[in-house]
């Protein structure tokens, strides 16, 4: 079974970026390791928090969790010894171990974003707002 990960770079996050946006391009991953492009999400950074602008094809209609990861990678680990699709990408990233999911306004994960969107057509173009997060550097 094909899986979507959207382990945004946690790098672009936690050590900063020369400039006020950042393009990550998207794949699908499986146990067998990173697939298909299928678009980019834009990060830019507002004063309302991080803006994360998606361009996504090919994706199963509804809302998704959307999460940014503590790992900039989407290969494939062992997880209880069976290979998972981009377990490299580590947890969510995370402030305070609350061990909690809040959504990107409660004090729950750093990483907790809003939902993505996608519509019938497998698409995801609606913006989301991470209010907690900002790049430094």
């Amino acid at each position: 079974m094909k899986r979507f990960s959207l382990a945004i770079l946690a790098l672009v996050v936690a050590t900063g970026a020369q400039a006020a946006s950042e393009k990550v391009e998207m794949n699908l991953v499986t146990s067998q390791g990173v697939g298909q492009l299928i678009g980019s999400v834009t990060i830019t950074e507002t004063d309302k928090g991080l803006e994360f602008s998606p361009d996504l094809k090919a994706l199963p209609p509804g809302e998704h969790g959307f999460h940014i990861h503590a790992k900039g990678s989407c290969q494939p680990a062992t997880k209880d010894g069976k290979a998972s699709a981009a377990e490299s990408a580590g947890g969510i990233l995370i402030h305070k171990n609350t061990g909690k999911h809040e959504g990107p306004e409660g004090a729950g994960h750093l990483g907790d974003l809003p939902a993505l969107v996608v519509n019938n057509d497998g698409k995801a173009t609606d913006a989301v707002i991470a209010p907690r997060l900002e790049i430094t550097g």
